[in-house]
């Protein structure tokens, strides 16, 4: 397919249909490809989907009213299929020159002016209807009498381009980034291209140039500026796609070429690489929705293409949502699925995947070319870090919790949230929507508490956090994030670091930094599993195992010297079931957990009950350390031991079987100093062999020298 800037101007020129993906000479080679592997099995799959659907237009008797009852919803349920497979009907029908097909899709465009809804109803203000209709619209345009194209376009003025530019002209670039006021842009942009030049269609210049202004400010606002969606992988990944296919119709009319001028949405598909699984087949959740990632088929691909990136389309062809559980168990079975292709590499079956077929040869794993294992959006101030791209890779998400004004709506209390997956396991998960305050993420509690109450109701949080440090290193990646509003105290802030490196699995620390009033506070140090993990306690250490491979994930903690406070600090660990905060809203919760087939499926988002590890550290402050070490199944843990180390700071040495780590943390005064280990820095980590005592690796944070065992490693 030929997405080049400017290659539809003159269809436009001319008011010839299709132009807004496809042209009409784009028709033979899209029907050579449907006659050959493994285009044929694309098409075979589509046409499995739209057939209930065909029937259903088919024998409905009153369709305006059908379509009236359930275009409002957000997603689509199964009466209403019909509209969001529209496109693939329409395309499919026009390939294999199958008239039912063709015939389903005009009675539902000769049924829309009859809707029995007032005009600018609340249907303008989501997705819908969906971007599909006027791509479906596109491609039969031309096979509708005059009269019933001009009846069409009339109706699609008034009932979407006019009411949706009276009702968002005055707010519209205080808000670009909120999914809302996205859908209602995008639906009238859309809809614009695709009746200009229509019978009887006024001169629509200056509301196209209205709208494209609109969609300009969406670009810099919903994607931040390394490319990762202000409302995260549910959310943010739905306005991503559609995004997407709003960029390729105004590129091929020559209008906005969004490579060219907005280069942070070409980063798009590399950002969405570092929050994929490490086995591949789903995203972390990260937000207020879940781990989806809706018309990855067409944005991958072409940002692919693009972007030079093969290792896009390994996430296009590894990512699978066959299992429809993201939201609510089974919202759409039947209608979301995937269809093999070749080996390794699934799509979805729809009229995207066939555009951008040929797009998705070649391929290539992360590892092959070279995927950096580090990332940071500068604006969501969100990091990932993992210790390589194979399958078992240790994968750490970190949450700073930085939202802009322009996106209001779906912003978590995540600030200091980590997620992690390790040895094929998904160890510490984000509980996703529904899930809005502390106490649903894996920060620290102050007194049990979250520090801002959403009073059982699901809405956004009005709290930012901020990303304070970001430091990536072939040892030990690091960065922090200051969560005091967020808290509702003197200050809060969080220390993590991934470590990496021969001889040991690749582990997580954290160090807090708490001070809640000047006062003795319970700090309760929380890791949300994914449900069907278990949690053993044993005394001052636990363990969690998987539920996939049985493989572990040994967590141990660190106090202050007890020398240094009276009372001194204290810690009891505890485990229990957590669920939403939101529980005025989805109350009770076992009645959302029974509607999945597993309760792990829930892992997708939203996760209604999983169950909690928590430390309850007991101090006149919050400071301490935590230590997240994956273990495969049979193999020994390693041995934690705390290490007498300077007042204001914490150290910890872990012997695994061939190597051995020290790690210090300080305080505000830089002494590292423990051991044979003595430096200048906020923190150091010191990895040598147990038998030579060799050293083997050593990362200093922030910091102008490092010595252990006499041997000057770093700095003066």
């Amino acid at each position: 397919m030929n997405f080049s800037f400017g290659v539809a101007k003159p269809l436009y020129a001319k008011a010839r249909h299709p132009r807004l993906l496809i042209g009409e000479n784009d028709l033979p080679a899209l029907r050579r490809l449907i006659h050959g592997a493994p285009g044929r099995t694309l098409a075979a799959a589509i046409r499995k989907k739209t057939e209930p659907c065909v029937r259903q237009i088919l024998e409905c008797r009153d369709l305006p009213a059908l379509i009236e009852r359930n275009q409002t919803c957000f997603w689509p349920h199964p009466q209403e299929w019909f509209l969001w497979t529209l496109h693939d009907m329409a395309l499919l029908g026009r390939l294999e020159d199958r008239a039912e097909l063709v015939e389903a899709v005009v009675r539902v465009f000769l049924a829309l002016p009859g809707l029995p809804g007032k005009v600018g109803g609340s249907d303008q203000f989501y997705y819908l209807p969906p971007l599909f209709i006027p791509l479906a619209y596109d491609l039969i345009a031309e096979g509708l009498p005059q009269e019933d194209r001009a009846r069409f376009a009339a109706w699609a003025l008034e009932r979407y381009i006019r009411p949706v530019l009276a009702a968002y002209r005055a707010n519209y670039l205080k808000n670009a980034g909120g999914n809302g006021t996205i859908g209602a842009m995008q639906i009238a942009l859309t809809t614009l291209l695709c009746i200009t030049g229509e019978p009887g269609a006024p001169d629509l210049a200056a509301q196209r140039e209205e709208l494209l202004q609109w969609f300009e400010a969406t670009l810099h606002t919903a994607i931040g500026p390394d490319g990762y969606p202000e409302e995260d992988t549910g959310y943010g990944n739905v306005v991503a796609g559609n995004l997407a296919l709003v960029a390729e119709m105004v590129r091929r009319a020559g209008l906005y070429d969004v490579y060219r001028a907005c280069p942070r949405f070409a980063r798009y598909g590399r950002s969405m690489l570092h929050f994929a699984l490490p086995w591949g087949d789903s995203l972390m959740a990260t937000g207020d929705h879940g781990d989806q990632m809706r018309d990855r088929e067409f944005v991958l691909a072409r940002l692919a293409v693009e972007t030079r990136d093969p290792a896009l389309l390994w996430l296009l062809g590894s990512l699978s949502y066959a299992h429809n559980r993201t939201f609510i168990a089974d919202f759409m079975p039947g209608f979301e699925f995937e269809v093999r292709l070749r080996k390794g590499f699934q799509a979805p079956p729809t009229a995207l995947s066939l555009l951008t077929l040929n797009d998705m040869r070649g391929a290539a794993h992360p590892a092959k070319v070279g995927t950096p294992r580090a990332f940071r959006d500068r604006g969501r101030g969100i990091v990932s870090f993992r210790s390589g791209w194979d399958a078992d890779a240790t994968l750490a998400i970190f949450d700073g919790s930085q939202r802009s004004p322009s996106g209001q709506g779906h912003a978590h209390d995540s600030a200091g949230h980590f997620s992690i997956a390790a040895l094929g396991e998904y160890f510490a998960i984000h509980a996703a929507r529904y899930n809005i305050e502390q106490n649903c993420h894996n920060v620290v509690l102050v007194d049990g508490q979250s520090g801002r109450s959403t009073d059982g109701e699901w809405r956004m949080s009005y709290y930012h956090g901020l990303l304070i440090a970001y430091q990536p290193d072939p040892f030990c990646d690091f960065a922090a994030v200051d969560s005091s509003h967020q808290h509702n105290c003197y200050w809060a802030r969080r220390y993590l670091g991934l470590v990496k490196g021969p001889g040991a699995p690749a582990y997580v620390w954290t160090v807090e930094d708490i001070n809640k009033a000047n006062d003795w506070a319970e700090f309760w140090w929380q890791l949300h599993t994914c449900p069907e993990n278990t949690i053993a306690l044993r005394g001052a250490e636990a363990t969690i195992t998987g539920w996939r491979h049985g493989n572990h994930l040994d967590v141990a903690f660190a106090l202050p010297d007890p020398a240094s406070f009276s009372p001194a600090h204290t810690l009891a660990l505890a485990q229990d079931v957590a669920t939403s905060s939101s529980y005025k809203y989805v109350s009770p919760p076992e009645h959302y957990v029974s509607r999945f087939a597993r309760p792990a499926d829930m892992v997708h988002g939203p996760v209604f009950m999983r169950p909690r590890l928590l430390a309850k550290v007991g101090g006149y402050n919050g400071r301490f350390m935590a230590l997240m070490i994956p273990r495969r199944k049979g193999d020994q843990p390693a041995q934690v031991e705390r290490l007498a180390s300077l007042d204001n700071s914490l150290a910890v040495r872990i012997t695994f079987r061939d190597v051995e780590d020290t790690l210090i943390f300080a305080y505000e005064h830089n002494l590292l100093e423990a051991g044979d280990v003595k430096g200048r820095g906020q923190w150091c980590v010191v990895r040598r062999a147990r038998r030579s005592r060799r050293v083997l690796a050593r990362t200093l944070g922030q910091g102008t020298a490092l010595r252990a065992g006499g041997r000057h490693l770093a700095g003066r």
